[in-house]
């Protein structure tokens, strides 16, 4: 099945990103790659993509600030799913509320990651989060 998408990963650790990179594009999703914030933002404006899988814990600048920058800069333009191994319930709920429009959990599941891209990716137009920010 070949899909349409343009997904950007944002990881630190560059075996996630090889399997994320992998199973997506054999799914028929154009990908690429960050292995930080600064190479996030870069790729980000440049590619425009239409989803980003963000993981929380990176060193520097965290995916909730990463996204939280993007936010206050006004530059969400497309749907955000965190992805953290070390996250609690109370950091996927600050991510919700940040503007990400799901979660998911590492190691990662083949199927959940399916179904949370292709949910995500339906969600063309991100939901505006401001009211949520105050």
């Amino acid at each position: 099945m070949t899909h349409e998408g343009h997904i950007l990963v944002v990881d630190d650790e560059e075996d996630i990103r090889l399997l994320i990179d992998e199973i997506l594009s054999e799914e028929g999703y154009r990908i690429h790659t960050a292995a930080d914030a600064k190479a996030a933002n870069v790729l980000y404006g440049r590619e425009n993509p239409d989803l980003v899988l963000l993981d929380i814990w990176m060193p520097e600048t965290d995916g909730i600030s990463l996204l939280r920058q993007w936010l206050d800069d006004g530059d969400l333009a497309c749907p955000v799913v965190i992805m953290s191994g070390h996250g609690t319930v109370e950091t996927a709920i600050d991510a919700i509320r940040l503007g990400a429009v799901d979660y998911i959990e590492k190691p990662l599941s083949l199927s959940n990651l399916l179904k949370t891209v292709e949910k995500a990716l339906h969600r063309k137009i991100p939901v505006s989060y401001t009211h949520l920010r105050a």
